[in-house]
This record gives structure tokens, C-alpha cells and sequence, in this order.
């Protein structure tokens, strides 16, 4: 069966060796093509690819001018050959019977789309305490790709990583691309509209190097909560109660806040910060595999849900007097289909 690996990347020099090391390596894999879409990069990624071109014949290289993934991987779609299309970011590395284990669960689930857990790592103290936030039920909420927590596969309503039948995107088009983030979150939510099953394997393991400071991880959750609104705009106002508990904590913290400070009760004032700090800290301890990583863990689980809680209330002023644009707003989306269509729905 031919396999296309599609890449959007940009500046991903540190890890696009890795991510390609583990492509070549994969089970029972013959007929392929590896789709490097570069969005301009600058950091000597380009150079790396252009040595990969000259050593692997099965490897391509085109220009993403807009250099958002969106439109990266839409460009690499129209010129991918394959039966099967795999959407693989520049900073993951993929197990050797990922391909293999994917492709056998597409046809033994009816699924269109099949993928598996992700396993955050990370270079250096502050990034392992990153990715053991994101790696956190209290960091992330209950999203089964991310959690260690779910033991069994079951129906998803979106993963990342996927591995996807060719004629899904003949369906339900390609990504979205005014969705500069989480295009792959409402990718999944159009196929399960349209009836496509989306199944995830927690026995499969994918390697995902997470931010390796704070400043990149608060901008990463900003635009997660941003466009995640962006997603709940255009579907019809679906989204899940973990989607909104950060921004709810953030809006009550400064409500508190400022009445604690004209009322003269700083007791009240600070019993959601407490509150807060009690499940935070919990968190950290249950994370921390010493000493020296708990207080950055810590400060990770601040920093992620600040990022989204900000950037969610920010998409919600920002789209506040858009809601029912009609270049912004997906007037097909049917609520009562998606729910019936994705029984397991994640809350």
C-alpha cells in the first residue's frame, strides 16, 4: 500500500534528523514518500533537508510561503501519491511498528483516521518539567492521547499524529487554513461530523519533544486557547468543559482579586489562589521524580493553563461580534450529527 508522510516544518533543525531516522525504520514498509513542507526556515533546517534529498531518492521537498501547517500540509496533499496519509510534525518520533499497527487498525476498527499515545520528552531540567505538566491529567485535562491513564484503544474525537485513509480528505477537504492552530482538532471534529471513525491506541507510542522554555510553552497554550475558540465559533458553540475551566479560574481569580481589595478581604481574595495552589502543587508532587524538578513543574502547570485561560478569554472579545460571520462561521455543522456520530465523546 502506498504511504505518503507529510511534514509541515519550520526551524526544526534539532530534531529533524530524529523524526526522519525513525520514517526510514518503520515495519513493512515499501512503497513510501516523505513530504518535507518548509515554511521558510532559517536556522540551517532547509540545509539538512537538501543533505537528506541527495542521500534517500523517496524524500521531497516543497516551499510553504504561508509558513503556517495549515497550508503546508494542504500544499504536500496535492502532491502526495499515497493510499495512506500521515500527518508527522518535525519535533516527534514515531515507534518502528507505527505505520504497520496503524494501517492494520484502519481496517480492523472501520476507522478513518488511527493513531496512537503521545509520549512527551524533552532535553534539559526545565524541558522534562514541561513535559511532565503536559503529560499531567491536571496540566492537559482528560485527552486520551496525551494520558498514560487509558489502558485500552477506544473512538476518539481527535489525536494527533494520524494516520488517514486517502479518500477521507476526497470527502471532508483538507485542513482548514484560518485555523494557524489546532487544524487538526477541527479536522477531526469535520470527519466525525461526516461519519468517519477516529480510533486511538494507547499500546502506540509517539515520542513528542515538548517546549524547553516557559515562554515558548505560554505562547503554545495561548494560541491553543485562541484558536480553540476559533473552532468553537465556526462549529456551533461544541466544546468540552475542560476547554473552558482555565479561562473560568482566570476570570474568577481577578473578579476575587480586585473584591478582596476594595472590600478589605484578603481572605477572599486569595482562596482561589489557594485553592488553586492546593490541586497544583498535589499535582507537581504526584510529577515530580525529585526535589530539584517539583518547583518547575510547578511553575509549568502555571504557565499552560495561563497561556490557554488567556488566550481563550482573547478569542472570545475577539470573536465576540463575529460569531455569525459568514466567512468565519461553518453553517453546515450539525451538533446532533457530531454527537450521535462520536457516542464516546471526551468531556
Amino acid at each position: 500500500m502506498n504511504v505518503s508522510f507529510i511534514l509541515p516544518v519550520r526551524n526544526e533543525k534539532e530534531y529533524i534528523a530524529d523524526v526522519l531516522h525513525s520514517i526510514l525504520h518503520q515495519k513493512a514498509l515499501n512503497d513510501y514518500e516523505i513530504i518535507f513542507s518548509d515554511g521558510s526556515s532559517d536556522d540551517g533546517t532547509l540545509e539538512l533537508i537538501n543533505v537528506f534529498l541527495s542521500d534517500f531518492p523517496n524524500l521531497k521537498l516543497i516551499h510553504n510561503p504561508n509558513k503556517i501547517v495549515s497550508s503546508g500540509f494542504n500544499l504536500a496533499l496535492n502532491e502526495a501519491k499515497g493510499d495512506i496519509i500521515i500527518r508527522v510534525d518535525g519535533h516527534c518520533e514515531l515507534p518502528p511498528n507505527y505505520v504497520e499497527k496503524c494501517i492494520e487498525l484502519l481496517h480492523k476498527q472501520d476507522a478513518y483516521i488511527v493513531g496512537g499515545r503521545i509520549v512527551t520528552i524533552s532535553k534539559g531540567i526545565v524541558g522534562k518539567a514541561i513535559a511532565k505538566a503536559q503529560s499531567s491529567w491536571f496540566g492537559v485535562g482528560g485527552v486520551k492521547f496525551r494520558s498514560a491513564r487509558y489502558k485500552r484503544g477506544s473512538y476518539v474525537e481527535s489525536l494527533a499524529f494520524g494516520v488517514h485513509r486517502r479518500e477521507l480528505f476526497a470527502d471532508i477537504g483538507g485542513y482548514d487554513e484560518q485555523m494557524i492552530w489546532n487544524q487538526d482538532d477541527e479536522f477531526n471534529f469535520r470527519a466525525i461530523q461526516a461519519g468517519k471513525k477516529i480510533w486511538m491506541d494507547p499500546t502506540i507510542k509517539t515520542k513528542y519533544y515538548a517546549r524547553s522554555n516557559y515562554l515558548k510553552l505560554f505562547k503554545q497554550y495561548f494560541n491553543y486557547g485562541f484558536y480553540k475558540v476559533r473552532g468553537i465559533q465556526k462549529r456551533g458553540q461544541l466544546f468540552s468543559i475542560r476547554h473552558i475551566i482555565p479561562s473560568i479560574f482566570i476570570v474568577t481569580l481577578i473578579i476575587t482579586l480586585i473584591i478582596g481589595f476594595f472590600l478589605q478581604l484578603p481572605l477572599v481574595a486569595f482562596f482561589v489562589v489557594f485553592l488553586y495552589l492546593v490541586f497544583n502543587l498535589s499535582a507537581s508532587i504526584y510529577s515530580a521524580s525529585s526535589i530539584r524538578v517539583f518547583p518547575l513543574i510547578s511553575l509549568a502547570f502555571w504557565t499552560l493553563h495561563l497561556g490557554y485561560g488567556l488566550g481563550f478569554i482573547w478569542g472570545l472579545i475577539r470573536f465576540f461580534n463575529k460569531w455569525n460571520d459568514t466567512e468565519l462561521k461553518d453553517f453546515n455543522f450539525n451538533r446532533e450529527q457530531f454527537c450521535a456520530n462520536n457516542p464516546n465523546r471526551i468531556n
